[in-house]
């Protein structure tokens, strides 16, 4: 009797043991583990349908919407709320949109979302009130170095190196433009760059900003490093503090590309007709801030049917810029800070407008007009007077700067520099 006594105490245990290992279980099983929230075009999606496709040839927004069950009247509220955002006339055939429903039958959609570009897209909200946004995928920068050796031409360069060719319009058009001579290169110049690549969903997109450069070319090595000095805009500098540029800034807009160049023939894009483009147009986002390139006096602020809202700046005797094709909202600036004429406008600092495309213009730019001695030349191909060196006061920060560049620079490789496993094998062996 004892020993079944015994046993039935220790059966009562382990039971009991038991029950609290299944209600601390029951307990734990009690907490839900919370699952990600999925966002597309950050609007969450979880349980909502999403349908995407491509804008075909002769198709229109309205098109697209009229067929699934979107009125005619909203239609028409989403193109007038859009259009001080994005003309939805301008959607292009093979443009990608996308339509989001709360369920599988598409009867009638939530959202229309059409991508402007790799980072820009505008989305209608069709819930109930209508709203129209404009909204940006998630960017990320990654620094990157690069080199090459020119055989043939720069653009080859970069190819061979497995660099984005836009590098080049960057080196060409904007850093170096006064101090090499790039269609008179030789076989053996190189060069070695610092720079941000921009990425969207892992997929590169393109070049951001440059952060230094090293271009040796004719035996003499041009430095050429990225350094804040006026506010707002940056400028590159040598090794000696230099500016590269010359008395001008090399465009009114910061980070841009050249969309069309001076030149005395070219077909107009909405005439259709060949004459001169005697100005250099920068493309640019509307609402880019367009600043002087030189310190100087407004003598015009207006609107021409041709010219778009516009400022023209007189800077010493010899010099005179124009700025084309302003957005309106300028105006808005040109009441609030005074620009006007007579007004006194400082070297990127001032901003006398933004970027637009009012008068005859086919897209977002700033035309950008130079004249010398009253006669319109091309800035990149006239001499210019130099650039002051950098300021005393912003000495020490530009020398902490160029130290960093610099050093990065000379830790990366020109190509022939390089040496794979198979030649140090093959050295190895001949040496023994």
């Amino acid at each position: 009797m004892k020993y079944i006594y015994i046993f039935i105490c220790i059966f009562l245990l382990i039971g009991c043991n038991c029950n609290n290992q299944n209600k601390d279980a029951e307990i734990t099983g009690s907490t839900d583990i919370e699952k990600p929230i999925t966002y597309l075009y950050n609007i969450e999606i979880d349980s909502l349908y999403v349908f995407n496709e491509t804008v075909r040839n002769g198709e229109s927004v309205g098109q697209i919407l009229n067929k699934y069950n979107v009125s005619f009247g909203d239609i028409d509220k989403i193109a007038k709320l859009s259009r001080k955002l994005f003309d939805l006339r301008d959607v292009k055939a093979g443009g990608l949109y996308s339509l989001i429903f709360s369920d599988s039958i598409k009867s009638s959609p939530l959202y229309f979302i059409y991508e402007i570009n790799k980072v820009d897209f505008l989305v209608a909200n069709l819930n109930d009130t209508i709203d129209v946004y404009l909204d940006k995928k998630d960017l990320v920068i990654k620094e990157k170095t690069g080199s090459g050796i020119i055989h043939s031409s720069l653009w080859y360069a970069m190819e061979e190196s497995n660099l984005s060719a836009k590098l080049v319009n960057v080196l060409a058009d904007e850093i170096y433009p006064w101090t090499i001579d790039f269609f008179r290169l030789n076989s053996g110049d190189k060069f070695k760059v610092i720079y941000d690549a921009k990425y969207v969903d892992g997929e590169f997109i393109g070049i951001g900003k440059v952060h230094a450069a090293l271009f040796h070319s004719n035996g003499k090595d041009y430095y050429a490093m990225a350094f804040n000095e006026v506010g707002g805009f940056e400028d590159y500098f040598d090794e000696g503090g230099n500016n590269l540029r010359k008395f001008f800034l090399k465009a009114p807009v910061s980070f841009t590309r050249i969309s069309s160049k001076f030149t005395n023939r070219r077909k107009h894009p909405v005439t259709g007709r060949w004459k001169g483009h005697f100005g250099t147009d920068f493309a640019a986002p509307i609402g880019t801030p367009i600043y002087s390139t030189a310190d100087g006096t407004i003598t015009e602020v207006s609107y021409t049917r041709y010219n778009g809202y516009y400022v023209k700046v007189r800077h010493n005797s010899t010099y005179t810029t124009q700025y084309l094709h302003m957005d309106k909202s300028s105006k808005r600036l040109w009441t609030k800070k005074g620009i006007k004429k007579g007004k006194k406008v400082r070297q990127g600092i001032d901003i006398i407008g933004y970027v637009g495309r009012s008068g005859q213009a086919t897209g977002p730019h700033v035309c950008y007009r130079f004249w010398k001695n009253g006669k319109q030349v091309d800035p990149f191909k006239t001499s210019l007077p130099p650039s002051d060196p950098v300021k005393k006061e912003k000495r020490e920060a530009f020398e902490n700067i160029k130290s960093i560049l610099m050093e990065k620079l000379n830790t990366i490789n020109y190509p022939e520099e390089y040496l794979d496993l198979d030649s140090i094998q093959s050295i190895s062996m001949n040496f023994n």
